[in-house]
């Protein structure tokens, strides 16, 4: 018995197991050239030499169970893949279920991830998240318009940028239900400030400057930041009645507030409006505690839908 390539099996049956006419053929001749078949078998089919013949083209090469026993394909020098290029696979797949996100290669080539969260939320995201102008709500359809829902954020400069509201978007407080949809509603500027003596302010909002006019009692001008207002047609409330911030509430004066020269297009000028103090004999006076709410719209806000007149 001998382990013999598939040409010298050939060569071997030809020789030796030609036409029986003499009687030559012994029943070794047969018996041993089948020996070398099983032998060789084995090596003939592993050495995977079939390109020229392909002998399981057009038939699927399966290993059943049979019996209860596996027929298994053992590759122990990997698979190759002649239409993937000649690649080699090495390692078992495990499954999809098997597949480590970790263990893959190539996780940061390209920036696959631009920003990665768990799914779950349970961990905090550990860089900024830029959104350019779209829309964050609850459906992200792209189906329907996202312009009127939600929140979105416009790029201004280096170092600015607006956070946007939809027009079909408000703001609701879970804390008692309570809402807005505009900020029309809040006060764009407010001062409050002592007049007696030298102009004190205790706080203020939006407001670039207060001097005194003329140097006289009980007159100042209040000057306001650069864009606070869409134009002059604001509403101002003024007060000037307390003595002193600490008084009992039967410790007041009656001060008349004019609020009636409104200046400045924060063009050449910015916007500003007179506070005049006028006291019940007709005289101007410089009370301790003064106040200053304006209600307005900001620059470039819209006036929505103008109120019904009557006369």
């Amino acid at each position: 018995m001998s382990i013999l390539s598939k040409d010298q099996i050939k060569a071997n049956i030809q020789s030796e197991l030609s036409d029986n006419n003499a009687g030559l053929i012994s029943a070794y001749d047969v018996r041993h050239n089948m020996e070398d078949i099983v032998d060789s078998i084995n090596q003939i089919v592993a050495s995977g030499n079939f390109d020229a013949t392909t002998p399981f083209t057009g038939s699927n090469v399966r290993a059943k169970i049979r019996n209860g026993q596996f027929g298994s394909f053992v590759a122990e020098s990997g698979i190759i893949f002649p239409n993937a290029g000649g690649s080699v696979q090495y390692e078992a797949y495990p499954g999809a279920t098997g597949v480590q996100h970790n263990s893959l290669a190539n996780l940061a080539f390209g920036d696959p991830h631009t920003q990665y969260l768990n799914i779950n939320g349970s961990r905090a995201m550990e860089n900024n998240l830029g959104l350019k102008n779209n829309w964050i709500n609850s459906s992200g359809s792209t189906l329907v318009s996202s312009n009127n829902r939600g929140i979105s954020f416009e790029h201004l400069s280096g170092i600015a940028e607006n956070v946007k509201l939809g027009s079909q978007t408000k703001v609701v407080f879970n804390s008692d239900n309570s809402s807005f949809d505009s900020a029309k509603g809040t006060a764009r500027a407010w001062i409050n400030f002592s007049g007696s003596g030298n102009i004190e302010v205790r706080d203020s909002f939006n407001v670039k400057q207060i001097e005194r006019v003329s140097g006289s009692p009980g007159k100042f001008k209040i000057t306001f930041v650069s864009g606070v207002l869409e134009n002059n047609n604001y509403v101002a409330i003024g007060s000037s009645n307390a003595r002193n911030d600490n008084d009992e509430g039967e410790d007041f004066d009656r001060n008349v507030v004019g609020l009636v020269k409104r200046i400045g297009d924060d063009a050449t000028t910015l916007r500003s409006i007179t506070f005049y103090v006028l006291n019940s004999e007709g005289n101007y006076v410089d009370a301790k505690v003064n106040d200053l709410v304006v209600f307005g719209r900001s620059k470039g806000a819209t006036s929505g839908v103008p109120p019904t007149i009557i006369n």
